[in-house]
């Protein structure tokens, strides 16, 4: 059986030394989404700038259905935001032929809409160029090796790794997918589950895998482009592999044109194989069942970057022992994952 145990993952820079505890209370775990949005005259859309606090995504997308008066199914947004925070983000909902609503009147105490306008498209899913962080950390045990190595990390970069929101409470998203795909648990009884439902584990094993080629590639220290690699075009979905090693893809690769890629397995133009380098392949042999798996449930093949620049970073010391640190990720990346880099986390008690 798999486990989604981040733990044993490996450390770009090496396990960290430094401990403290993030998400005592909402605010300690700021987050924005950040997309470019303008009014239109008019449009079936209505356009929500939403703060919230200690609620979910979905939970406030059915109470601006409700308030709305219209199914969940007419409510959209970029992007699932964590519960224990205060975020900021965008929803839309679908009203033809309706004036703006007086969305002011809309009253809940873990949410609020800052903004609303007309648009004639809906927001959709990952439409956001991505998000910006502010985190507190506090009970630091050493502030100024806390400092030094949030240098490293602005500097060198960090693992994109998958974190733990993706594979379910306690792991239990990657535990039924297994299941799923080796044929434990029945196509039969599968269909039952909705679309949404059978998505987010396929997508759990994929996110497993992902995180698995990642942490062998830094063990292995391959974090420069080799012959055979698949390099992502920044800022899309495209990729090539490298057939040549030579200045001009050096010189791309450092400026941030270009990443190291590695797979989210499923399939593709056949042979698969050939979309995978010679290091994916080998690392894969193990997890023939799983990729097998996900081909017959004709997931296609994609591609994310393996390592993260933090763009706009800062690092703020609030007193002896709490520091504040700000920076922002592409959509799909993890802040925690960042966090796991930084430090050892002995937060005790989430935040309510």
């Amino acid at each position: 059986m798999i486990e989604a145990n981040l733990a044993e993952l490996s450390y770009m820079h090496g396990r960290p030394q430094v401990s403290g505890s993030y998400k005592q209370q909402p605010s300690d775990f700021q987050v924005t989404e950040l997309l470019d949005v303008t009014a239109e005259d008019e449009g079936e859309h209505q356009w929500l700038w939403v703060y919230k606090k200690g609620a979910n995504t979905t939970f406030v997308a059915r109470q601006l259905a409700e308030f709305a008066g219209v199914s969940e199914r007419n409510v959209s947004y970029a992007g699932l935001k964590d519960r224990h925070a205060e975020t900021w983000q965008w929803f839309s909902v679908q009203l033809p032929g309706k004036a703006l609503l007086d969305w002011q009147q809309l009253e809940h105490p873990e949410f609020r809409v800052e903004r609303a306008f007309l648009r004639s498209k809906k927001l959709k899913m990952g439409l956001h160029q991505g998000n910006a962080f502010r985190l507190r950390l506090r009970q630091v045990s050493d502030v100024e090796a806390l400092q030094e190595r949030w240098q490293q990390l602005v500097q060198h970069g960090v693992p994109n790794y998958f974190g733990e929101q993706r594979f379910g409470r306690d792991g239990q998203n990657l535990v039924k997918a297994e299941a799923w795909l080796t044929g434990e648990i029945s196509n039969k009884k599968a269909k039952k589950w909705s679309r949404q439902q059978q998505g987010m584990l396929l997508s759990s094993i994929r996110s497993y895998l992902f995180n698995v080629l990642l942490s062998q590639r830094i063990e292995h220290q391959r974090l420069t482009p080799e012959i055979g690699d698949f390099m992502l075009l920044s800022g899309t979905r495209s990729f090539f592999q490298v057939d040549q090693l030579d200045g001009t893809l050096i010189e791309r690769w450092r400026s941030g044109d270009i990443h190291l890629s590695g797979p989210l397995p499923g399939g593709y133009k056949e042979p698969w194989q050939e979309h995978l380098s010679p290091f994916e392949h080998e690392q894969l042999q193990g997890y023939q069942n799983l990729v097998d798996g996900l081909r017959q449930k004709r997931v296609d093949l994609a591609r994310r970057r393996l390592l993260l620049k933090l763009e706009q970073a800062a690092f703020e010391c609030v007193d002896t022992d709490t520091v504040e640190v700000m920076f922002s990720l592409p959509t799909g990346s993890f802040a925690t994952s960042v966090l796991r880099e930084l430090m050892q986390d002995v937060t005790e008690d989430e935040a309510v």
